[in-house]
Formats: structure tokens, C-alpha cells, sequence
């Protein structure tokens, strides 16, 4: 018969693990303060106890203990196990305990008792390894609903200037860890929970924010960041592997892939995805936009043949992100389809100004809002730019579609320049917009 499973500080890994144990019929006992997680955990059957009712339920039961050393209780925790022992027991801490270490980090480095944090956790440890505590030092955790990919999102993410890899594991491979560690792992002993590739934080967000189609975070002094930003580790996962557990997410791009998908952020097929245009991808935009000149000439100040002139070294650096320019990419799986691009005035007296320019989108993606889309994702961009006040755009005058659409948007026509380009001998108008932010 299988042994109950006591939680000690229901949270957010915790609760996925009790649902999941629940629901497949194990008697499961929740101890959490947390009301929010009380429903989710009574409907997958659950049982929502005390704190001091849990640890009265712990002879011969498997426990896992997830209370911060912050509240204080880990004393009190302990001297309760002591008097009614289970018969297996994980402590869940943190690779922050390693606190300065750089390079490759095993359950052999020298913990850091001079990192800030670590002290607490190690302190928590000693409680828990003589009652025969397997503990479990866990490298950043993220899963459905937390993650850089929701700091993204929420606009807080922040990435340093010149920062070093990140382990992390999704919630779901630590919820696997504890389970073999519960069932295979040796009293008394240390394992690392990480996944199997660390990363700096600016390679995961910058693959986020192509996946989301959003702009990549800011840079930021490291030193302005959380310390568990702050370092250059790579946490090996190898004695955690001797027990059978293999992460099924063995990096940032399958657990945030799967994150996505389960968040319903992921592009249906036959979506398309606006995201900015990446430097690497200079070759895409810049035909796109031969094209562009070739199919519309009377729609923008260069010529066809002025462009083909422009070398890809051009082109990528219109492409590199910046506080004063963005070129935003419509994709059609990774096909780019449209383009538009956003620039603010570099002169002191019209950088309360910027520009919409090369707006375009292939014939054959029209009619799918794709033009409203495209220029909407320029404003909120222009909008990030420091000290821009107001958008300017010029379109040919008689172009209906693209004036309705920029009307309808909130951009107003303060002038028209009669005979503003001459395009084989025929004279187009152009009108003047602009959009107060």
C-alpha cells in the first residue's frame, strides 16, 4: 500500500504535485495558508489540513517540507517529526546555498555561508538531514503561470549587461525529482534538481520574446538585479539521474515551449505571428522590401533601384534593437509577410518626434488585418521610446484603404504636398499624419 503524502507548505510546486498524486488516488494531506490554492487542491481530492494538524499525521508516511526559513518554523517542524517520524523525508531547498560559485556546481561545492540568503536555508537543512531528510537544493523554478516568460509579459523582466548562465527546471520535472527521491533516494543525502542545460538569462528571454512576438527586455547593470540573477552557474543534475529520474523539459526551450502551449500563447496553424525583424533575418526583410518598391513604387520616397544598392551591413542595423528605432515582421510560420518600421528624430529639437516608414504587407496575406496589427505594434513601440510625444506617417494621397486605416487608428492629416514624388514622368500627392501618443 502506498504511504500517504504530507505537504508542508502547500505553494506553488507543491500544489502541482498534490493534485497530480490526488488524482490518481493517493491519500494526499495539503497543509498550506495560501487560500487560493485550497479549491484547486480540494477538487483533485485532496484532503486541506492544518499545519499542526499535518504534523500529527506523519508516522510512517512520506513527507515533503516546503515552508520558507523565513516563518520561522523549522524548528518546531523538526522537534514534531522527531516525535512521530516518517518513513521517508525530503527537505526542499535551494542552489542558492552555493551562493559566489561559478562554473559546473554539484552537491560537492562549498556552500557559501557568506551569500546573503544562504545562511537561512543551510541552517533549515541541519534541522532536517539528522531526522534522515533527503534534501533536494533546487535551481530556479518556473512551470504554467510563472517565469521570465510572465515577468515578460507583465513588462518587469529585466536582463543584465553582461550576465551568466541560469539553471533552472519546470515544475513538472521537480514535482518527477521528488517522487524518485521519495522512492529511490538515500536518507541523508544532497541532490541537485536543475535541467540539463544552463543558459544566460538574455538567450531565454530573447527566445521568449520571439515566440511571443513581443520586444526583448531591457538591459540592465547586473548589480541592479536579484542576486539569483546574478551569477554564472551550471548545475549538474548527475546524482539526482542515478536515481531514474531524467527531465522530460532538458531545457528552456522545451519546458517554455510546453508553458506556452499549456497558457494557450502558442500561434495556431496558419496564425501569423508579429514579432520584431532580428538582424540575422536582414536578407528576409530586405526582399521583402525590393518588393515592396517593385510592386508599389508610388507608396514610398526611395526607388527600387536606390534599395537594391543597400548592402545587408545596411539593412542590420536598421534590425539592431534599440531606445530610438524598431522594425516590426509579420510571419507566416517563418516566412516574413509584412513589414513596418518606427524611428525616432535623432535632432535635439524633434526628438519629441518619431516616424512610421516602410509599411507594407504581401498581396497575399491582405484582407486578414494584418495592416491594423503591423500598426498598432509600431505605436506601442514608438510609446517605449524616451521623450516621444508624436508619430508622423506620410501616404499617398489617393490611397483610400491605407488612409482609413490610419484614420480609424487616430492619426490626423495636417497637410498634403502636391507633385511630392515623380515616378516615370506622372506626379503623386502625398498627405501628412500625425498621431499624439
Amino acid at each position: 500500500m502506498t504511504a500517504s503524502l504530507v505537504l508542508l507548505g502547500s505553494g506553488y510546486t507543491l500544489t502541482r504535485l498534490a493534485v497530480a498524486q490526488a488524482q490518481t488516488g493517493r491519500d494526499v494531506l495539503a497543509a498550506t495558508r495560501d487560500a487560493s490554492r485550497r479549491e484547486e487542491l480540494q477538487r483533485a481530492g485532496a484532503r486541506i489540513v492544518s499545519l499542526e494538524d499535518a504534523l500529527l499525521q506523519t508516522r510512517d508516511a512520506h513527507v515533503v517540507v516546503s515552508i520558507p526559513p523565513e516563518a520561522g518554523l523549522d524548528g518546531a517542524i523538526a522537534e514534531a517529526l522527531a516525535v512521530r517520524p516518517p518513513s521517508r523525508l525530503i527537505y526542499l531547498s535551494s542552489t542558492g546555498v552555493y551562493g559566489s560559485a561559478r562554473g559546473t556546481v554539484d552537491e560537492d561545492t562549498p556552500v557559501d555561508v557568506a551569500w546573503p540568503s544562504s545562511l537561512p536555508r543551510l541552517e533549515a537543512e541541519s534541522r532536517y538531514l539528522p531526522l534522515g531528510a533527503m534534501v533536494l537544493r533546487i535551481a530556479g523554478i518556473y512551470g504554467p503561470g510563472r517565469g521570465a516568460h510572465s515577468r515578460l509579459l507583465s513588462g518587469t523582466l529585466r536582463v543584465p549587461d553582461h550576465g551568466g548562465r541560469i539553471s533552472r527546471v519546470h515544475v513538472d520535472d521537480l514535482c518527477a525529482a521528488i517522487l524518485a527521491a521519495l522512492e529511490q533516494g538515500t536518507p541523508g543525502a544532497l541532490y541537485c534538481v536543475a535541467d540539463d542545460r544552463a543558459v544566460p538569462l538574455e538567450e531565454t528571454a530573447g527566445w521568449l520574446a520571439r515566440r511571443l512576438g513581443l520586444s526583448p527586455p531591457p538591459r540592465v547593470p547586473l548589480e541592479t538585479l536579484h542576486e539569483s540573477l546574478r551569477g554564472d552557474r551550471a548545475i549538474s543534475n548527475a546524482r539526482l539521474k542515478l536515481l531514474g529520474w531524467t527531465p522530460r523539459y532538458p531545457d528552456y526551450v522545451a519546458g517554455f515551449s510546453s508553458v506556452l502551449e499549456a497558457e494557450g500563447r502558442t500561434s495556431a496553424e496558419g496564425d501569423i505571428v508579429l514579432r520584431p525583424v532580428l538582424p540575422e533575418e536582414a536578407e528576409a526583410l530586405h526582399a521583402l522590401r525590393l518588393r515592396a518598391l517593385k510592386e508599389h513604387p508610388e507608396a514610398f520616397g526611395t526607388s527600387f533601384v536606390e534599395e537594391s544598392a543597400v548592402s545587408l551591413d545596411v539593412v542590420r542595423a536598421r534590425l539592431v534593437a534599440s531606445d530610438t528605432q524598431r522594425v516590426m515582421g509579420a510571419y507566416d510560420g517563418t516566412r516574413l509577410v509584412a513589414m513596418g518600421g518606427v524611428r525616432a528624430e535623432p535632432r535635439i529639437k524633434c526628438a519629441h518626434k518619431a516616424v512610421i516608414w516602410g509599411m507594407y504587407v504581401a498581396s497575399e496575406v491582405r484582407s486578414r488585418g494584418l495592416g491594423r496589427r503591423l500598426l498598432q505594434s509600431l505605436v506601442a513601440e514608438a510609446r517605449k521610446m524616451p521623450g516621444v510625444e508624436q508619430l508622423m506617417l506620410i501616404v499617398v494621397a489617393n490611397n483610400a484603404s491605407a488612409h482609413g486605416l490610419y484614420r480609424s487608428m487616430g492619426f490626423q492629416t495636417y497637410g498634403v504636398e502636391p507633385r511630392a514624388l515623380k515616378i516615370d514622368g506622372a506626379y503623386v500627392d502625398e498627405e501628412l499624419m500625425v498621431f499624439r501618443l
